[in-house]
């Protein structure tokens, strides 16, 4: 049996790409040519597999009958590791096995087979990163900064789509949820262009948010959503929830207090067309909560708020669908409220205390509370309990009765390995929403 690996290079810190040349000799079938067909197509777990290699060759300048198949490398020449078929149909074509050289080189290696034969410790190769785009993100640990030029130089050869490679030098900004980062390899080139349920998104990563492995949180909450409903999204970033959500008919009004995200959520608004149902904002979370809940409730009130009709059921008669007229609202409170700035976004649900006391009176018709999903970390050994009652101080809500709320608490990932990050999701209490104290 031949191991195939590169050789290893144990503390190269500049990239020598012809170190990584060797030759193994490998075992194939000399077959005739027109039995290779059936050979791939029953026995494909029998062949050499290594990209950018053949596993059919020519059979040599004496054959032009037969060619030669290359075997598994785990098969030896006795075929020790191979397929009962294989063994069957040799014995009954009395095809011959042949040694045969393959010279692999840099080009044939993967990523995570490069950087185990280079750095120290193989086991802790670090292969993994996160993709926006074209952008290769990695967060190298301290032992592995000297060798960063190489890990990106070798990250970027090996992707074809990935045409900048960067490192996170700091933490997450808590303001602009932002980070410094370096070009390890690459393009200096920032800008990316990423596609999300059924969405275009384009921004400067260097100066946004954007986290690819929140796809499945960003659709587990616009699927919520729904046609027709109306979403207050308080720290929207470039428009994750904001813009599927308003493309599957949901009307919604987007903050964002970074004003780089801020224009990034006005050009994706525009790019994904819809401008109808999406309205922009650049204020800091409490200000828009208080100003944007007493607007909408005033608008719906007065009977002057609507929302387009789902573009996604449009109908392909044109007379019809001119006749198709704007979507009264008349609740007056948003449906679902968005809250995403995990360090800190549990702390702003001080600025829904009292928010229709001071809006509607105590007098006027309460609206339906809304549903409000504020996604928060946590290091406690009981997450739920731990949540729930910094969502209570907040919110000014009794801590002796947090399991009376209305409230789900969904995990979301693992952030680090004592931090989680959770979604919780719960309903505003209308105690608190007409709570005498003033906003």
């Amino acid at each position: 049996m031949v191991v195939l690996r590169p050789p290893v290079r144990r503390g190269m810190k500049e990239l020598d790409k012809g170190a990584f040349t060797q030759a193994f000799p490998v075992v194939g079938l000399s077959v005739p040519t027109k039995s290779i067909g059936q050979i791939q197509k029953e026995l494909s777990k029998d062949l050499l597999r290594m990209p950018r290699l053949r596993s059919v060759v020519d059979g040599g300048s004496s054959s032009t009958t037969h060619k030669i198949v290359l075997l598994n490398p785990e098969i030896d020449d006795k075929l020790e590791g191979a397929s009962e078929r294989l063994r069957q149909l040799v014995q009954e074509n009395k095809w011959e096995t042949v040694e045969h050289t393959i010279n692999l080189g840099y080009e044939h290696w993967g990523a995570d087979e490069i950087l185990k034969a280079i750095l120290p410790d193989p086991s802790q190769a670090p292969t993994s990163y996160e993709q926006i785009g074209h952008i290769a993100h990695m967060n190298l640990r301290d032992e592995y900064l000297e060798y960063k030029s190489l890990i990106g130089q070798v990250i970027l050869d090996k992707s074809t789509t990935v045409k900048t490679v960067v490192n996170k030098l700091d933490t997450i900004d808590n303001t602009f949820r932002n980070f410094k980062m370096e070009v390890l390899a690459g393009d200096d080139n920032f800008v990316a262009t990423v596609r999300e349920n059924e969405c275009i998104f384009r921004f400067d990563y260097s100066k946004v948010y954007w986290n690819s492995r929140l796809h499945s949180e960003h659709e587990r909450l616009i699927k919520m959503f729904g046609s027709g409903s109306s979403i207050c999204d308080v720290m929207a970033g470039v428009g994750p929830f904001a813009i599927p959500a308003a493309k599957q008919g949901a009307l919604v009004w987007a903050n964002d207090l970074n004003p780089a995200s801020f224009n990034a959520l006005c050009d994706n608004v525009r790019l994904n067309k819809v401008q109808a149902r999406v309205r922009t904002f650049n204020k800091d979370g409490r200000d828009f909560i208080r100003k944007a809940f007493a607007e909408y409730y005033q608008m719906a009130k007065n009977g002057t708020l609507s929302i387009p009709p789902n573009p996604k059921k449009s109908t392909a008669n044109k007379n019809i669908a001119a006749k198709e007229q704007d979507i009264p609202i008349t609740s007056r409170s948003f449906d679902h409220v968005v809250m995403n700035l995990p360090a800190i976004a549990i702390e702003f649900l001080d600025a829904f205390r009292g928010i229709f006391r001071h809006i509607a009176g105590e007098n006027d018709k309460p609206p339906n509370m809304p549903l409000i999903h504020v996604h928060c970390f946590t290091k406690s050994e009981e997450p739920e309990k731990d949540i729930l009652l910094r969502a209570c101080r907040a919110l000014g809500f009794p801590e002796d009765k947090c399991t009376e709320l209305d409230a789900d608490v969904y995990y979301v990932r693992k952030v680090a390995p004592k931090k989680d990050m959770y979604c919780l999701s719960l309903r505003l209490p209308e105690s608190v929403a007409y709570a005498a104290t003033p906003t």
